[in-house]
């Protein structure tokens, strides 16, 4: 029972995230990156503030925990971000997020080796499954004549790594050591919203954009949805079960929500190979989910 409150609450990030993933282009086609990422992560700030004093969520007891999930944030919602919003900026939505969604291998990993979660080789087949089909979402088909954006490619990998540790990795570790969800949220938003304030202040654009109402709201949504309301359902899962068997169906789910809002949302046409990847990410969110 257990194991499937784990698995809904996990599917609800997911869709959190992988919403938010895809909208946060129609952010960027309207406000600079920087400009943009600050204000989303100002905004999921004053939204963590009040949801963590009404559940009581906030007791800042070990130095050493508060340090580790300063570090998440610093590599996954400042870093990691930028490395996401690079790749959007290049390139198509359902491409970025594929690639930045084969998180699971590294979260995987990470659970194995840093948490010394057991090593289930239906976990590392489900993990494979989520990559291999993010793979297939972004390759191209033979007729295709737009270019792909190696850089932004590389980016969205990047973001991958980063994403599949922080989000596993010091996230698991502090809650394991009694740290409540809550804070651990404070803390990673609280980090990563100071680093973009800073970077936002020395951040000079050779060709700034005017401040849009529109790109404003956008940053408000992704911030409500992914960094907010993604945020508590992940912890939340991630405290009734194993991080290696959350990660893949995290990453899958991820992968096919970010898919299907970037065709309606964002009316791009992914290639019939984009749709075979899909499935195959949706057999390792099934496979892990068996695991589990």
């Amino acid at each position: 029972m257990t194991g499937n409150a784990a698995i809904l609450l996990v599917l609800g990030a997911a869709l959190s995230w992988g919403v938010a993933q895809t909208v946060t282009k129609l952010g960027l086609s309207r406000m600079d990156l920087v400009p943009f990422a600050a204000m989303r992560a100002g905004f999921a700030l004053l939204l963590v503030v009040p949801y963590g004093i009404i559940t009581n969520g906030f007791h800042f007891k070990a130095a050493s925990l508060i340090g580790m999930a300063a570090f998440a944030g610093l590599i996954d919602s400042f870093v990691g971000t930028l490395l996401y919003m690079y790749s959007l900026k290049r390139g198509e939505a359902h491409e970025a997020a594929a690639l930045a969604n084969t998180a699971p291998f590294w979260g995987v990993v990470t659970a194995v080796f840093f948490l010394g979660e057991p090593a289930r080789p239906i976990i590392f087949l489900a993990a494979l499954l989520v990559v291999v089909g993010a793979c297939f979402l972004i390759s191209p088909a033979k007729d295709e004549r737009r270019p792909r954006s190696i850089r932004g490619g590389v980016a969205a990998l990047g973001a991958a790594l980063l994403w599949g540790v922080a989000e596993t990795g010091p996230a698991k570790y502090c809650l394991d050591r009694g740290m409540p969800p809550a804070e651990f949220q404070l803390i990673l938003i609280g980090a990563a919203a100071l680093t973009w304030r800073i970077t936002a202040f020395l951040y000079r654009s050779p060709q700034k954009k005017p401040l849009n109402s529109v790109g404003v709201g956008i940053a408000f949504f992704t911030a409500a949805t992914g960094f907010f309301l993604g945020w508590i359902l992940w912890l939340s899962g991630l405290k009734l079960a194993e991080a290696s068997l959350l990660t893949p169906i995290r990453g899958g789910a991820m992968t096919i929500f970010a898919f299907a809002t970037s065709i309606v949302v964002l009316r791009e046409r992914p290639t019939p190979r984009a749709f075979l990847g899909a499935a195959l990410a949706c057999s390792g969110v099934v496979l892990a989910s068996l695991g589990a």
